[in-house]
C-alpha cells in the first residue's frame, strides 16, 4: 500500500515536470522566417547607373527596432554597418533590387536609398509587403529634413502602392512632410509630443516652430481632434508647467481631460501630400530622421558628402517569447508540488517508524 501511494505521488511529479520542460522549450523557440518574403526595387533615375546603390532598411514594432544586414535582421543600432548593395536587374537599365526581405506581421518598414559614389540619398520611405516586386523612384522633389531644417533629402515614392511612400512626419520647424503613415503611428500622440517639444522654440531663421496655425494643420493632417490632443498632452510627464501655453495652441473645446480611448487608435491619413513641405530646388544635404548625418543630391545632379560604410555583422533572429509567462507558472507549480510530495513522504516515514 505504501509503495502504491509513493508511486502515485512520483507519477504526478513526473507529469508536471515534463509539462514545465516543454513549456520552457517553447520559451526559447526561434522562428526561422518571416510571414512574407520578397524584394523591392529602386529606379536610379539620373544617378550614374554604374554607381553602387545601398538599401538602408529598418523595421519598428513598438519600442523595438531592427536593421537589415546582409545576413538578416539584427537588433543592434550600428547604422553604418547595414550596407546592402542593390543588385542590377537584368534587362532593365538603372533598376536595382534588394536582397530578400522578411516581412513580419505587426512591423513597420522603412528604407533610404543611397548612392555610394556621390553620397546622394533619399528621404525616409515607409513600405510594407505590398511593395514586393514594386519599384520606388525619385519624384524630383526635395523634402525638409525632420531633424535639421537646413538640410533636405530627395523624395522617393512607390507609385500607387497602398501604405507606401515618403514618411509622414512633423519637422523640427513644425512643417508637415511626406504623405504615407506607418501602421503603428498614433496621430494624436505625434501632435501632442510636437506641441510639448516645440512650443516656445524658434528655428534657425528666428520663426516660431509651434504656432496655432501649425498645430491646427497638424491636427487636421493626422486625423485627430483638438480635444484628443489636449487629453494626450496632459498624459505627458511634466505637462503641468506647459499646460497654459499649450492650451492656447491646441484650443480644446473641453476644459477637462477627455476620454482618449479613441485617440489611441487614431492613425494618420496616407493621402495628405497636399500638406507636404516639398520643393524641386537643389538640396544641401540629408540625414536619417533619427539624427544621423549625410548629404544628398537633387534630381538635377548636385552632390554632397558620403555616409559611413563597414562590413555587415552576424544574424539576429526573432525570438518567440509568448510562452514565457505560462512556462514560469508551470515551473512554479511543479516546485510547489515537489515540496508537498517530499513532505508527505517524510511524514509517512515517521508514522511507519
Amino acid at each position: 500500500m505504501n509503495k502504491k501511494f509513493i508511486s502515485v505521488i512520483m507519477a504526478a511529479i513526473l507529469a508536471v515536470s515534463s509539462a514545465a520542460v516543454c513549456a520552457s522549450a517553447a520559451e526559447v523557440e526561434v522562428e526561422k522566417s518571416g510571414d512574407t518574403t520578397g524584394k523591392i526595387r529602386f529606379n536610379m533615375g539620373d544617378w550614374n547607373h554604374d554607381d553602387f546603390v545601398c538599401f538602408y532598411i529598418w523595421a519598428k514594432n513598438g519600442d523595438e527596432t531592427r536593421h537589415l544586414s546582409k545576413e538578416g535582421w539584427e537588433s543592434d543600432d550600428n547604422w553604418g554597418r547595414k550596407k546592402l548593395y542593390g543588385t542590377p536587374v537584368e534587362g532593365e537599365d538603372g533598376i536595382v533590387e534588394s536582397y530578400d526581405i522578411e516581412f513580419w506581421d505587426g512591423w513597420d518598414y522603412y528604407v533610404i536609398f543611397h548612392d555610394v559614389t556621390t553620397g546622394a540619398q533619399t528621404y525616409d520611405c515607409v513600405f510594407n509587403a505590398n511593395a514586393i516586386g514594386q519599384t520606388a523612384y525619385m519624384t524630383g522633389n526635395t523634402i525638409e529634413n525632420p531633424v535639421d531644417s537646413e538640410k533636405t533629402a530627395i523624395e522617393a515614392d512607390f507609385d500607387g502602392v497602398d501604405g507606401c511612400g515618403a514618411y509622414l512626419q512633423i519637422t523640427s520647424t513644425g512643417n508637415i512632410v511626406g504623405h504615407a503613415s506607418a501602421s503603428q503611428d498614433d496621430g494624436t500622440t505625434i501632435v501632442a509630443k510636437y506641441v510639448f517639444d516645440k512650443m516656445g522654440t524658434k528655428d534657425k531663421s528666428g520663426e516660431e516652430c509651434c504656432t496655432e496655425d501649425k498645430v491646427a494643420n497638424a491636427i487636421s493632417t493626422f486625423g485627430t481632434t483638438a480635444d484628443n490632443v489636449w487629453a494626450k498632452f496632459q498624459e505627458l510627464d511634466g505637462h503641468e508647467d506647459k499646460d497654459a501655453e499649450a492650451k492656447k495652441l491646441i484650443k480644446p473645446t473641453e476644459d477637462t481631460t477627455s476620454d482618449t480611448s479613441s485617440a489611441d487608435n487614431t492613425s494618420s491619413s496616407s493621402n495628405t501630400s497636399s500638406n507636404s513641405s516639398t520643393s524641386s530646388t537643389g538640396s544641401t544635404g540629408s540625414t536619417r530622421s533619427t539624427g544621423s548625418t549625410g548629404s544628398s543630391k537633387t534630381a538635377s545632379g548636385t552632390t554632397g558628402g558620403s555616409t559611413s560604410s563597414a562590413a555587415t555583422s552576424s544574424t539576429a533572429s526573432a525570438t518567440d517569447t509568448a510562452a514565457t509567462g505560462d512556462a514560469r507558472g508551470v515551473a512554479a507549480f511543479a516546485t510547489v508540488l515537489l515540496g508537498a510530495a517530499a513532505a508527505v513522504i517524510a511524514t509517512r516515514k515517521k508514522i511507519e517508524e
